[in-house]
């Protein structure tokens, strides 16, 4: 692994990932959207070489892989709500975009390519789980396509702590502003792992996995209510207020990474383990 793309570059998980590339010796080519947020991670990662293309357009995508012996996708439209009320972009993103990427690496000399799926693929009852389930299937028809030339897999996601735009991240920017928290279903549960365990799986299924099914790994689930209990204790007081909204249309009360095991009834998350993530005293 000489030098590989990174789509979604500057990402919650992209920087972490960029980071131990970078660590291996690998060049790093960045693919990103946003020309700012690109520029400010060449300033922290100088010897990576950016890209400002989106996903979608697959003449740019042909430039940013010259040279690459593989690509680790993680660019997506990837807030449930977000895609429910954009599914044309959505789809344009999490499937035009990685066909277009599955094109090239038929034509091109790429080794593998990761994806990133999620666990909303399993039961799904959205826009965005249908999505990422099609990008499941695209990635074992394209196995299929070109079974010597390329190694295809999928690394199915569940929830990173603090990602842009998630739960957690939006409580906590409220409890800095003295806002209310706002929570759907207390009794609700969720797939969480950290961003270093994310990155990890994306190398695993390489060598862990023979074929392009999604690789499952290991993740603890929490209570919702019990999540919003820790961050107050963490960074609110009793003057903390609460509102609850109820699950959405596309929401599941409990999520599977594999059709039998539910985030309800899977290996739970203990509460001293829990707190030194938040805390951000452990990886």
């Amino acid at each position: 692994m000489k030098a590989v793309a990174v789509t979604g570059a500057t990402g919650f998980v992209a920087d972490t990932l960029i980071q131990k590339l970078i660590k291996l010796g690998v060049k790093v080519h960045a693919i990103a959207r946003n020309e700012g947020d690109l520029v400010s991670l060449q300033l922290k990662y100088p010897s990576i070489e950016i890209f400002p293309c989106p996903i979608e357009d697959e003449y740019l995508l042909r430039k940013a892989f010259s040279g690459c012996d593989g690509v680790f996708h993680l660019a997506a439209i990837k807030g449930v709500h977000i895609a429910e009320q954009h599914p044309l972009k959505t789809i344009q993103t999490n499937i035009i975009g990685t066909t277009n990427i599955l094109k090239l690496s038929v034509d091109g000399n790429l080794k593998f390519v990761v994806a990133a799926s999620s666990d909303k693929a399993e039961k799904i009852s959205g826009v965005y789980g249908a999505s990422k389930y099609i990008v499941e299937k695209l990635f074992q028809e394209f196995q299929s396509i070109n079974p010597e030339g390329c190694c295809y897999r999928v690394v199915r996601f569940g929830n990173v702590f603090y990602s842009t735009g998630s739960v957690l991240d939006v409580w906590k920017k409220s409890l800095e502003e003295g806002s209310e928290l706002v929570i759907t279903d207390p009794e609700s549960t969720r797939f969480f792992w950290t961003k270093e365990e994310a990155v990890d799986s994306l190398f695993e299924c390489i060598s862990n996995m023979p074929n392009a099914q999604p690789y499952i790994p290991e993740m603890k689930s929490v209570k919702i209510g019990s999540l919003l209990h820790e961050m107050i204790s963490l960074h609110g007081d009793s003057s903390t207020k609460i509102r609850e909204i109820g699950l959405g249309e596309s929401e599941n009360k409990h999520e599977f990474l594999v059709p039998d095991v539910s985030s309800q009834f899977a290996k739970q998350w203990k509460m001293d383990d829990l707190r030194k993530v938040l805390k951000g005293e452990s990886k």
